[in-house]
C-alpha cells in the first residue's frame, strides 16, 4: 500500500487559480470519496495529485518522494488514473486496451510473460468482461465501456488508483455495478483508492473517508457520517436538505428539500421515521449546469494560425502552426503517431461550431458527448471538412526551436489535387495548396490537462520482434518517421514508403539498423510498387519468421478487430480497416496507407505466406476515392 499527500497546492488553468494551498492525505488502503459543487475544483484536485497538472505552489509526495522527480514508468507502476471520458484508440479491442495497462512493466521490446497474462486474466475476471474480451471498445455500452477502463486499471497493478467521475453518464444499475468494482479491487488489494462523485448519496455510501470541496479548498472531511450535514450541504451545495439513515446501509442519505421549501431544523431522522416520511416540494425544473471545457472535455478546439510553410516535395507539404492556447494540447508525452481532426473551413460559414470545446469555454456535460452528431447534421458548406491528420512535431513555448514565443506543431498535408473537383472531395488539399502564412485553421486535438500517452497513442508495439517491416504510403511518412526516430539501435529491418514522387522523399533520422527504402510510384497504380517490393523482401525471409510450432495464423490467444476469415470479405469502403496487436515472435510488420493496398499487403504476409497473425499491425488510414464527413 502506498501514501499519496498534497501540500500547501496550488493549481491553476493559466492564469485562474482553481486550488487554493490545498493540504490532503488519501487515508492508504481507503477509498477517498472526492465531492463537491461543479467548478469547485474537485476534479483538478485530483488531476494534481496524479501529476496531469504542475502546480503553480506547493507538492504532491507519494511514499515521501515528489511526484514530479519520479520516472513516468516508475510512476505508473504506482499510481493508475482513469480520467473523465477517456477515448480509445481507433479499432482497439477490449483485450488490447487492457493489456495497456501493462504498458509500464514493460521496456520498448519487453517480452509478454506469465505475470502479464495473469495480470491481464485477473482484469477480465474482476471486473466480468470475460465475454466482451474480443469485442472493440467503441461497440460497447456505456457500463460496459466503463468496466473495461477499470479493467485496464486494473491490470496495471497499482498502489494507488484514482478516478474521476466513473459513473458519469451511467443509469444507477450501471453506478453500483462500477462502483462495486472499486470497492472489491480496494478491499481485495488493499489499493488505496481516489474517487470523484457527483452523487452525494452513492459517495456516502461507499466512501471511507469523505472530502468536501468548496470554491478549491477543502470544507470538509473525515468519515461520511461526520461530514454529510445539512449545514454542509447547504454550505457547498448552496441546497436545503434532510439527512436521514439510508436503510440499506446505514450511512447518511441526503433528501433535497426543493428550492421552494424553507429551511428547517428538523434533526436526523431514524430508518422508521424515514420509512414512513415523504417529500412533500415539488421538484425543481432540472437546468444545465456549465462546466469548464478544460476541465470536462478530453478534446478541445484550437484555432491556431500559420507561421511557416515548407514544401517537402511535389506532394508533400508542412505547415508549422503555432498559439497561445496550444500550451493545452498534448498528451504529457511524445508525440509519435498523435492523430488530430483538421476543420477544413466551408465557403459558407456562419458561426463558431466549436465554441463551447473552445479552451476558455464552458460546456453541458449531459449534451457534450453528443458533438459530432450535432455537427453532422449542419451543411458541410457551412461546417466545413473533417479530415485526420499525425501531429510530426509538437515544441512547447520557449523551445529553441521555435519561430516565435508560442507552442508550434508541424503537420504535413498530402497533395492530392484532383483535376476535377468533386465536393467533399480533395478539400484539405486545396487549402493546402492555397493556404498561406498567417491563415488559421480549427484543429481538434487532445486536452493535455486530462489525457495521457494512451490518446491516439500510435499503434507500433513490436513485442519481442527485433526485425520489423514498416510499409506505408505519403499519408503515413509522419508515422513511420516517428516510429524511426524512437528505435533503439537493436532494432533491424526494412521501412518501405511508397510516395508520389522522387522529390517527397525525406532525411528521416535513426539510431536503428532499420534500412528505409522510398519508392517513388510516378505513373503507376497506387501500392503497386509496395506490393512489388513486400513480396521480393519477403520471399527469402518469410520462412524463418514463422512460428516455431506452425500454429500460424491459429495461433490461440489472438485479439483482433475481426477474424481471418472475415477480413477478404471486408468492404473497404464500409468499415474500417484496422487491426493492431502486440508482436509475437522475432518478426513484426506494420502497415499503414490506403485501405485497399493494406488489406493487400496484409493478405500477403498472412493468408499467403503463413505468418502468425499477431506478428501483423494494419491500418486503412484512408480509402480511395472517399473522403472523410
Amino acid at each position: 500500500m502506498a501514501v499519496i499527500h498534497a501540500q500547501n497546492l496550488h493549481l491553476a488553468y493559466d492564469r485562474r487559480e482553481i486550488v487554493h494551498d490545498l493540504t490532503l492525505t488519501l487515508p492508504e488502503g481507503q477509498i477517498t470519496v472526492i465531492v463537491g459543487a461543479n467548478g469547485c475544483g474537485k476534479s483538478t484536485v485530483l488531476r494534481g495529485l496524479s501529476r496531469l497538472m504542475t502546480p503553480r505552489r506547493g507538492s504532491v509526495v507519494l511514499d515521501g518522494k515528489d511526484i514530479h522527480t519520479l520516472r513516468g514508468k516508475d510512476l505508473a507502476r504506482r499510481l493508475g488514473l482513469l480520467p473523465q471520458s477517456p477515448l480509445a484508440p481507433d479499432g482497439v479491442t477490449v483485450r488490447e486496451l487492457i493489456a495497456r495497462g501493462r504498458f509500464p512493466h514493460q521496456g520498448l521490446l519487453a517480452q509478454w510473460g506469465e505475470e502479464d497474462e495473469r495480470a491481464v486474466q485477473e482484469a477480465l475476471a474482476a471486473t466480468r468482461t470475460d465475454e466482451l474480451q474480443d469485442r472493440p471498445v467503441a461497440e460497447l455500452s456505456g457500463g460496459q465501456r466503463q468496466r473495461v477502463w477499470i479493467a485496464m486499471a486494473l491490470a496495471q497493478q497499482t498502489e494507488v488508483l484514482l478516478l474521476d467521475e466513473p459513473t458519469t453518464f451511467l443509469d444507477l444499475t450501471h453506478q453500483l455495478d462500477v462502483l462495486d468494482v472499486v470497492r472489491d479491487l480496494n478491499r481485495e488489494r488493499g489499493t488505496t483508492v481516489g474517487i470523484v462523485l457527483h452523487d452525494l448519496n452513492l459517495a456516502a455510501r461507499y466512501a471511507d473517508h469523505l472530502v468536501a470541496v468548496k470554491d478549491g479548498r477543502i470544507h470538509a472531511e473525515g468519515p461520511p457520517a461526520d461530514v454529510i450535514t445539512q449545514q454542509m450541504v447547504h454550505d457547498v451545495f448552496a441546497l436545503e436538505s434532510r439527512i436521514v439513515p439510508d436503510v440499506v446501509t446505514g450511512t447518511p442519505m441526503v433528501l433535497p428539500r426543493g428550492r421552494e421549501v424553507a429551511p428547517d431544523n428538523t434533526p436526523d431522522a431514524t430508518p422508521e421515521e424515514y420509512a414512513l416520511s415523504t417529500l412533500t416540494a415539488a421538484p425543481a425544473a432540472p437546468t444545465a449546469e456549465l462546466v469548464p471545457a478544460l476541465e470536462h472535455s478530453a478534446m478541445l478546439a484550437f484555432e491556431p494560425t500559420v507561421i511557416a510553410k515548407q514544401q517537402l516535395g511535389q506532394s508533400l507539404v508542412r505547415f508549422t502552426f503555432s498559439s497561445a492556447d496550444l500550451a493545452h494540447f498534448g498528451t504529457n508525452s511524445h508525440p509519435l503517431d498523435l492523430r488530430i481532426k483538421m476543420i477544413i473551413p466551408g465557403p459558407e460559414a456562419s458561426a463558431d461550431h466549436f465554441a463551447s470545446v473552445r479552451p476558455g469555454a464552458v460546456l453541458d456535460p449531459a449534451t457534450h458527448a453528443e458533438w459530432y452528431r450535432t455537427w453532422l447534421q449542419i451543411d458541410p458548406r457551412d461546417r466545413g471538412w473533417l479530415r485526420t491528420y499525425t501531429v510530426r512535431d509538437l515544441r512547447a513555448a520557449g523551445h529553441p526551436g521555435n519561430l516565435g514565443a508560442d507552442p508550434e506543431i508541424d503537420v504535413d498535408f498530402v497533395l492530392h489535387l484532383d483535376p476535377e473537383q468533386t465536393p467533399g472531395s480533395g478539400v484539405a488539399a486545396r487549402w493546402a495548396d492555397a493556404a498561406q502564412v498567417g491563415d488559421t485553421l480549427c484543429l481538434l486535438g487532445p486536452n493535455k490537462h486530462l489525457v495521457g500517452p494512451d490518446y491516439g497513442g500510435i499503434e507500433f508495439r513490436p513485442g519481442t520482434a527485433r526485425t520489423v517491416l514498416l510499409v506505408g504510403d505519403e499519408t503515413a511518412v509522419p508515422a513511420i518517421g516517428s516510429i524511426l526516430e524512437s528505435l533503439p539501435a537493436s532494432i533491424s529491418g526494412h521501412a518501405l514508403i511508397e510516395v508520389p514522387d522522387a522529390s517527397d522523399q525525406q532525411r528521416i533520422l535513426t539510431r536503428s539498423g532499420v534500412q528505409v527504402r522510398w519508392l517513388p510510384r510516378g505513373d503507376r497504380p497506387h501500392g503497386e510498387l509496395l506490393g512489388v517490393e513486400v513480396e521480393r523482401l519477403m520471399s527469402e525471409n518469410a520462412q524463418a519468421f514463422r512460428p516455431a510450432d506452425g500454429t500460424g495464423d491459429q495461433a490461440g490467444g489472438v485479439t483482433d478487430v475481426m477474424d481471418v476469415t472475415d477480413l477478404e470479405d471486408i468492404d473497404v469502403d464500409q468499415n474500417i480497416l484496422w487491426e493492431t496487436t502486440t508482436g509475437h515472435g522475432a518478426f513484426y510488420a506494420w502497415l499503414a496507407g490506403e485501405a485497399g493496398v493494406i488489406k493487400s499487403l496484409r493478405r500477403h504476409l498472412v493468408t499467403e505466406l503463413g505468418l502468425d497473425r499477431r506478428q501483423v499491425s494494419f491500418m486503412g488510414y484512408w480509402r480511395q476515392g472517399r473522403p472523410e464527413h
